[in-house]
């Protein structure tokens, strides 16, 4: 957060190997907005109940709220935070729904992995949406980003926010993330700007 981050997600879904109970989060968002007030935490859930998503935004003080699961329109509609809807990029009927979601506050596009809601340190074709980049509002890219190419996804597709996970976590540590990559990374963003 020091090196300039304005968003910080806290992963929710329960079977991520990155997730948060709603106590630690709670302390860690505490802890986060008390030292980095301009950080906005965003919330990361998979198909969960909506009364679970109030409770934890509330209790959080969540800014955003992310979703990656079957979550239709009508669902996201029923929140007064921002939403923002990933879609998982296989190949170009992955973008069939889009439309309809497109007044929501953010659109993600992330690699898509059989049986993965995100996190795969993978990255997709990212010439699958030059068709829609510019139907997408506020385009949020997440999928394989690391500090090699970061700097060619961002002159190349021109994303509001880039969302990193895997690509500066510690080697086989996806609850860590290694300080070193994290320079590196912002090092390159900071060379863009």
């Amino acid at each position: 957060m020091k090196a300039g981050a304005e968003f910080l997600g806290l992963n929710f879904f329960e079977e991520s190997p990155r997730t948060l109970g709603p106590d630690a989060a709670a302390n860690l968002a505490l802890d986060i907005k008390t030292n980095f007030p301009d950080v906005n935490l965003v919330g990361v859930f998979v198909d969960e109940n909506p009364e679970k998503i109030r409770l934890i935004a509330d209790i959080c003080e969540l800014d955003v709220l992310q979703f990656h699961g079957k979550e239709d329109p009508e669902f996201c509609a029923k929140f007064d935070l921002p939403v923002w809807k990933a879609f998982r990029v296989k190949n170009e009927n992955s973008f069939e729904d889009l439309q309809q979601f497109l007044n929501l506050d953010g659109i993600v596009l992330d690699a898509f992995k059989k049986g993965q809601f995100g996190g795969t340190g993978q990255t997709f074709d990212w010439k699958l949406i030059h068709r829609i980049r510019d139907e997408i509002p506020f385009f949020i890219l997440a999928g394989g980003l690391t500090p090699k190419n970061i700097s060619k996804a961002v002159k190349q597709l021109k994303p509001n926010v880039v969302d990193i996970c895997s690509g500066i976590e510690v080697d086989g540590n996806p609850r860590k993330k290694n300080p070193e990559k994290l320079a590196e990374l912002f090092e390159e963003l900071h060379k863009l700007s």
